[in-house]
């Protein structure tokens, strides 16, 4: 038999195919036709098609459902011939649907609780979604959050803590008339950093800020604390107040330990009287993983005097 490989949902096709013996066959000879779809999974009878004295049968059908759609068609036989099937498959059209995940691009505090909302357009019969969150970072992939009928608004959500950068996927698996569909949406992290400052003699409000004094015989310790992540990095990063504005000072990465802390020592000679600061920061890539996103912690100022 031959099935036209595609064909539209709701429109007439037609199929054709020969039946071939030996002895040729009786006059009005039929064969059985069975069409199974998404709709008759099990397979639904359609009329049987009648055999010209050639062998050549055709039939037309009108498919209900789209998606794959299988015609078979069996010869009953008799006392001098065997039994004979065949079958062949038509890729039925579907219609397209809509589907969205908001809060893409999206960039949130360490261990916010952010609601996604997924919304999926006109369908047929099916109205259920599955989520899915891919962390980064966790070697577990995609893994399913969520699976529900959407509200009559066509919405599901889901509510994630997130510690780390992670996509999150809504997925439809189609019906008889609907086309599946999958959308995405991507969302950063950021890290917990806190930087603090020790050895110096006082501190006092200057401007709105907490400013630490060192004398320049002490060599202040800088302490972060970070989200600990294997192999990662923070960034110290030092400016001076120069001319009217903050000039850089430079900067350089140094190895959190496993909990997460990195103790630097700011040795050298420390000039007196100006108004200098520092920060401590996550760095995409450059601070040793991509499983977060950029994070810079606040600025301590301090100088040094006599």
């Amino acid at each position: 038999m031959n099935a036209p490989a595609t064909a539209d949902r709701a429109k007439s096709l037609t199929v054709s195919g020969k039946v071939t013996n030996t002895l040729g066959l009786p006059g009005g000879t039929t064969v059985a036709v069975t069409r199974t779809d998404l709709e008759s999974p099990n397979g639904k009878a359609l009329p049987a098609a009648t055999v010209k004295a050639d062998g050549t049968f055709s039939f037309t059908d009108t498919p209900p459902a789209g998606g794959k759609v299988t015609y078979k068609i069996s010869y009953a036989g008799d006392a001098d011939r065997t039994t004979a099937s065949a079958s062949d498959t038509v890729e039925v059209s579907r219609n397209s649907t809509t589907l969205t995940v908001n809060k893409n691009g999206n960039v949130y505090a360490y261990v916010s609780n952010v609601t996604f909302t997924a919304h999926l357009g006109t369908t047929y019969k099916n109205r259920t979604l599955s989520l899915y969150a891919d962390t980064a970072g966790d070697g577990k992939g995609k893994y399913l959050v969520k699976t529900g009928t959407v509200n009559s608004e066509g919405s599901l959500s889901v509510t994630l803590t997130l510690k780390r950068d992670t996509t999150v996927s809504a997925s439809f698996s189609g019906d008889a008339r609907t086309a599946p569909k999958t959308a995405t949406s991507w969302v950063g992290a950021k890290v917990k950093v806190s930087l603090s400052l020790s050895r110096y003699y006082k501190t006092a409000t200057v401007s709105g800020h907490t400013k630490y004094y060192f004398r320049k015989t002490t060599n202040p310790l800088l302490t972060t604390t970070m989200t600990a992540y294997p192999g990662r990095s923070q960034r110290l990063q030092f400016q001076i107040y120069y001319d009217g504005a903050w000039r850089s000072a430079g900067s350089q990465y140094f190895k959190l330990d496993s909990t997460g802390k990195s103790v630097v020592e700011l040795g050298g000679t420390h000039q007196t009287g100006y108004s200098m600061r520092v920060r401590s920061s996550y760095i995409n890539d450059s601070s040793g993983d991509t499983v977060n996103s950029t994070t810079h912690g606040s600025w301590k100022y301090f100088t040094f005097t006599s």
